[in-house]
């Protein structure tokens, strides 16, 4: 399993038992790394996430718990087109690992912003959905994690993913 989709599980695990503060309705640029995100009306940032060694940690309606953690791992393959979906798959070989009874819904390999960047959404046994960002720089990822529990819409989930993107230069 790769390092960032290790540190990316982790980290969705222990935002799970975070507390919550007051919600967020804009774009937020993270502490300390080199992203973005559109926190969805509703979600609120859990305050204790910087202790849990998480970047940041959110707590949505119905039971949506997203985190995004950062993980010092080498990506060069994932800027060699002839490694690059090798990469994708070994990241999501690790995911798939640590997710019980993971089945893959959708994946695309895409750049944002000039950094390669992964998207994973997948069901989990229970009937949770998956929805995954992984942001590929040189010398470390980023990655988003949020969980959305069976019988939830994931609508804002993917809208969050879709956001979190490395800042505009």
């Amino acid at each position: 399993m790769s390092r960032a989709a290790a540190a990316a599980l982790a980290a969705l695990a222990l935002a799970l038992a975070a507390a919550a503060s007051p919600a967020l309705a804009e774009p937020v640029k993270l502490p300390d790394v080199r992203a973005v995100i559109d926190v969805p009306r509703g979600w609120a940032a859990v305050d204790t996430a910087a202790a849990r060694g998480l970047v940041a940690g959110y707590r949505g309606e119905r039971g949506i718990v997203a985190a995004v953690t950062r993980a010092p791992v080498p990506n060069v393959d994932a800027y060699r087109s002839g490694a690059r979906e090798a990469y994708a798959d070994q990241i999501e070989r690790g995911i798939a690992g640590r997710v019980k009874g993971y089945r893959r819904v959708a994946r695309k390999l895409a750049e944002q912003r000039g950094t390669p960047a992964l998207d994973l959404e997948a069901r989990r046994a229970d009937g949770a959905t998956i929805v995954v960002r992984v942001l590929l720089f040189w010398t470390y990822a980023l990655a988003l994690a949020i969980e959305v529990p069976p019988g939830a819409d994931a609508g804002a989930a993917r809208a969050a993913a879709a956001s979190f993107v490395p800042p505009r230069r």
